[in-house]
C-alpha cells in the first residue's frame, strides 16, 4: 500500500508555498485559513519535518518546504495533464491553452482564427503570449508556438514554417537606395532577439566587415514594423509578417531580389502527454493544413 500524504493537504501546501499566507491560500482553494492551517499541520507530521516558519506575520518556508514544492509543482501538473487526457478520451472538443510569439500571433495566426472557429466550432482557444522555452510541467499551457532551434526539453516539436528575410523601408527611404552597401547610411532598426542579423545581412551581400551605427532597439518585430512605417529607418523582417504594408505600399523592398532564407525556424511545441487532447489534435490538423 502506497503511504502518501492526502490530496487535500499537498493541494493547500502547494497554494501556502505560491502565496507565502495560509489565508491567500484559502481563498484559492475555498477554505478557512484555519482549514488551510490544520491541512499544513498535518502534512508536517506525516513527513516528520517543518515547513513553514512564522516570522511575525510572514511565512517563510524552510529549505525542506522549497526542495518539496519544486518537485511537488511539476508532479500536480503532471497529475492535471494526466486526467486532462482520460477526461478527454473518446471526447471531442474542449478547451486549448495555447503560448503564442506576440507578433506571430498577432500577424499571422490570430487573422486566420475565424477559419480554424469554422472547422472546430466546438474548441475554444485561450491565447497567452509566451517567448523562450519554458517548463510545461509547472505552466498552465497545453502547447506554444516556438521559433528558433528545433529543441524544447522534454516537449515534442512539429515545424511549421521556416523563413524568408527581407529588407524594407518606405518608398522616399527606397529612392536614395541602389545596392546593399548605401545601406551603411541608413538608421537601421533592430530586434533583441536577432542583434546579428544585420552582420549576417551584409556578409552575405558581399559587404564585409561593414561597419555601421546602431540603429533604434526594439523589443519586438511589431515595433519594428511601425517604426519602419513611420520612416524611421530600414527593417530586416521575415516577410510573411509584413505582406499588408507591401500591399498597401506603406513599405517597400527595395532589394527584393537580395533575401535570405531564416537560419531558424517555427515549430508547434507540446508535451507528450498532451499528445492526445481532442482540442491539441484539432489545432494540430487546421494549421498543418493551412500551412500546406
Amino acid at each position: 500500500m502506497r503511504d502518501l500524504p492526502s490530496m487535500t493537504a499537498l493541494l493547500a501546501f502547494d497554494a501556502a508555498l505560491r502565496h507565502l499566507s495560509f489565508t491567500r491560500a484559502g481563498q484559492e482553494l475555498g477554505r478557512t485559513q484555519g482549514a488551510i492551517s490544520r491541512q499544513i499541520a498535518q502534512l508536517e507530521k506525516e513527513l516528520r519535518t517543518r515547513l513553514f516558519i512564522r516570522d511575525h506575520a510572514k511565512l517563510r518556508p524552510t529549505p525542506a518546504a522549497r526542495a518539496f514544492g519544486a518537485q511537488l509543482t511539476g508532479l500536480l501538473a503532471r497529475l492535471d495533464g494526466l486526467t486532462t487526457e482520460m477526461r478527454a478520451a473518446g471526447q471531442v472538443g474542449g478547451t486549448l491553452h495555447l503560448a503564442i510569439l506576440p507578433t506571430f500571433g498577432t500577424r499571422w495566426l490570430i487573422p486566420r482564427m475565424p477559419s480554424f472557429r469554422a472547422a472546430h466550432p466546438e474548441v475554444s482557444i485561450h491565447f497567452t503570449s509566451a517567448i523562450g522555452v519554458f517548463d510545461f510541467d509547472t505552466v498552465g499551457i497545453d502547447a506554444a508556438i516556438h521559433h528558433g532551434a528545433p529543441q524544447w526539453p522534454g516537449a515534442v516539436l512539429e515545424p511549421l514554417m521556416q523563413e524568408e528575410i527581407i529588407v524594407v523601408c518606405t518608398p522616399a527611404i527606397a529612392a536614395s537606395l541602389h545596392q546593399p552597401a548605401d545601406l551603411l547610411e541608413q538608421t537601421l532598426l533592430r530586434v533583441e532577439s536577432r542583434l546579428g542579423a544585420w552582420d549576417r545581412w551584409f556578409r552575405e551581400m558581399g559587404v564585409p566587415d561593414a561597419q555601421w551605427p546602431d540603429g533604434p532597439l526594439f523589443e519586438s518585430h511589431l515595433m519594428s514594423i511601425q517604426a519602419a512605417v513611420a520612416g524611421l529607418g530600414v527593417a530586416q523582417l521575415p516577410s510573411f509578417l509584413v505582406q499588408d504594408e507591401l500591399r498597401r505600399g506603406e513599405l517597400v523592398e527595395p532589394f527584393p531580389d537580395r533575401t535570405l532564407a531564416g537560419d531558424l525556424g517555427y515549430y508547434l511545441a507540446y508535451p507528450a502527454w498532451n499528445r492526445e487532447l481532442p482540442a491539441l489534435k484539432a489545432f494540430r490538423a487546421w494549421i498543418g493544413d493551412t500551412l500546406g
